[in-house]
């Protein structure tokens, strides 16, 4: 297995390809799934493809003092944590979540940042691996903690509210929020407590879930025409939603299309709609 297969499936890989290198000695496969805040209920796949190991960015991998979920930690925390999970520097890293596509781009945005491009996620995640009829298991892979991974470069791919503030009326730069339409224009209630409705200033709309079908992104050509019609092209994107999760499907999907200035809010509307000395807009 080379870098150039992962880059040249834009960081992505299907379930016979997983299967086919499941042995490799350097492939770590990572369950980056999480619980949805917004559709409990959402019935999500049993099981784990053998040999993953679980990689969780709410309550491990994350900045425990935060204010906000799911905050990416510090460039040391990170390089400390995936150690322990084994990654080592020519490993290749294949993330999946049970959903399909809802979590696992979140692992794969965060590598990204700290200078690792040699991660994929598996196309329709965990339900695609099952419905392909491949096998799994009751229970992950226990960490070998004998990484040697190192943090090569922080990008500062994730921002904060101030970068995001100086950026709503900054013409290079295009504000997209990954809610749905109803939070977005402020006609629903946020789930989580304490949150005003609406959506950051100049900001746009796209939904996450209208870049899916069937659990994996939609190809490479469709991608660049929802976003050519939805913006010309800008110089730089920063894509937001609730928790910075689903965020990082927009930027998976806008990085696929061809768009190299990409950056993700990390707090997104959890700190935004809670601080209300920032500006909101309502449709």
């Amino acid at each position: 297995m080379t870098e150039q297969k992962l880059i040249n499936h834009h960081f992505q890989v299907d379930c016979d390809w997983l299967n086919a290198h499941l042995n490799d000695s350097n492939l770590l496969v990572l369950d980056a799934s999480m619980d949805n805040p917004i559709n409990k209920s959402s019935i999500e796949a049993k099981g784990v493809i053998p040999g993953a190991l679980r990689f969780d960015f709410s309550n491990n991998i994350v900045d425990t003092n935060a204010s906000s979920p799911n905050m990416m930690p510090s460039a040391t925390i990170f390089e400390e944590k995936v150690k322990q999970l084994g990654v080592k520097h020519n490993s290749y890293l294949v993330v999946y979540d049970k959903q399909g596509l809802f979590s696992a781009a979140r692992a794969w945005f965060m590598f990204k940042t700290m200078g690792f491009d040699n991660v994929a996620i598996l196309r329709g995640g965990l339900p695609a691996w099952q419905a392909q009829g491949y096998e799994t298991v009751d229970n992950y892979q226990e960490p070998s903690g004998d990484g040697d991974f190192v943090v090569t470069q922080d990008k500062q791919l994730f921002v904060d509210k101030h970068y995001v503030l100086n950026a709503i009326n900054n013409d290079d730069i295009q504000i997209v929020d990954a809610r749905g339409y109803g939070r977005f224009s402020g006609q629903e209630t946020e789930p989580r407590l304490g949150m005003r409705s609406g959506h950051i200033p100049n900001s746009l709309n796209l939904h996450y879930a209208s870049l899916i079908k069937q659990g994996a992104l939609l190809d490479e050509n469709e991608l660049k025409r929802i976003f050519n019609e939805l913006v010309p092209a800008p110089k730089e994107f920063i894509f937001s939603c609730g928790s910075g999760v689903t965020a990082c499907i927009l930027a998976l999907a806008a990085d696929i299309a061809g768009f190299e200035q990409v950056k993700v809010y990390d707090g997104s509307w959890s700190e935004w709609g809670k601080d209300k000395l920032l500006p909101i807009d309502t449709v």
